[in-house]
């Protein structure tokens, strides 16, 4: 039976070792609550629209386009 060189499989272990570090994979950044954020993709949701002065949760979600800007809810101190 032939055996791997030892180079090899350190040489696998390495890869696999920066892989599992998150090396050349996605991270996430947290944005600080409060802060208005893009789209970096389509979403689908639901949305609060203003009918009569009372704020009502559409019936069905919408899709908001990749590219649009979501900005915190200003609360009573905004309105």
């Amino acid at each position: 039976m032939r055996r791997t060189p030892l180079w090899k499989l350190i040489a696998v272990a390495a890869v696999v070792i920066a892989l599992l570090s998150g090396c050349g994979g996605t991270r996430t950044v947290l944005i600080p609550p409060g802060e208005p954020v893009q789209l970096a993709e389509p979403v689908k949701a639901h949305i609060y629209v203003e009918v009569a002065g009372q704020r009502v949760r559409s019936e069905s979600p919408v899709v908001l386009p990749e590219g649009w800007w979501c900005l915190p809810d200003p609360g009573p101190e905004g309105q």
